[in-house]
């Protein structure tokens, strides 16, 4: 789908949910994983992603091409669903469900299996024990610093994409990075001399 088939799926979507389809299948991959980045949990994020895709569709005729991508709307979306969850640590969605029993949203692709794709992709990674602990360490921040260094360093998004996501300025977002990888050399650096310290009573013992 390039540009301008998107256009047109967009602007029909607002007339018939079923052209939402393309657009459905275009980004969900990108969404999901975004999710799954933001909350290292599948089920989680596969409940955030749907979400924001049944959002999406539901406020699609508010949305306007002024600049900024489709996608970057709905990394917006998606992101605030994430912070709703972080902020609530319950999440029920129905709307989906919904939605689905209406006739007025696509299922992913048959062809494509494409949780399960990610979530291989997930355990694969969570193998890697330095993958896990920065996953872990990103998690441990406040939400306004987890999304823009998700956006950056796991998702490649540049530093004005990210700014159109997160409906901040380029300053800030440079500034959020910026201070988030500060806070995160701060947590391992703390993190390696409660280990070194936990280390060294060990041995301490062992030794008596």
């Amino acid at each position: 789908m390039d540009a301008e088939e998107e256009k047109r799926a967009v602007e029909n979507s607002k007339e018939d949910p079923a052209a939402f389809g393309p657009l459905f299948d275009k980004y969900y991959p990108a969404i999901f994983r975004y999710a799954l980045h933001r909350t290292g949990n599948a089920d989680v994020a596969a409940d955030i992603a749907a979400e924001a895709f049944f959002k999406a569709l539901k406020n699609i005729s508010m949305f306007r091409f002024m600049g900024a991508p489709f996608s970057s709307w709905l990394y917006r979306i998606a992101g605030n669903e994430a912070n709703r969850y972080f902020r609530k640590r319950k999440y029920e969605p129905a709307s989906y469900n919904a939605a689905l029993d209406e006739g007025g949203f696509p299922e992913p692709r048959s062809d494509t299996d494409v949780e399960k794709e990610l979530m291989d992709a997930q355990e694969a990674a969570d193998k890697n024990k330095e993958f896990i602990e920065a996953k872990a360490a990103i998690a441990s921040l406040p939400v306004n610093y987890q999304e823009a260094l998700v956006l950056r360093f796991m998702e490649g998004k540049k530093t004005s994409e990210i700014a159109r996501i997160l409906g901040k300025s380029e300053g800030t977002v440079k500034s959020l990075i910026s201070r988030g990888i500060e806070k995160l050399k701060r947590h391992f650096k703390a993190e390696k001399a409660q280990r070194f310290k936990g280390e060294s009573v060990i041995h301490s013992k062992d030794n008596k």
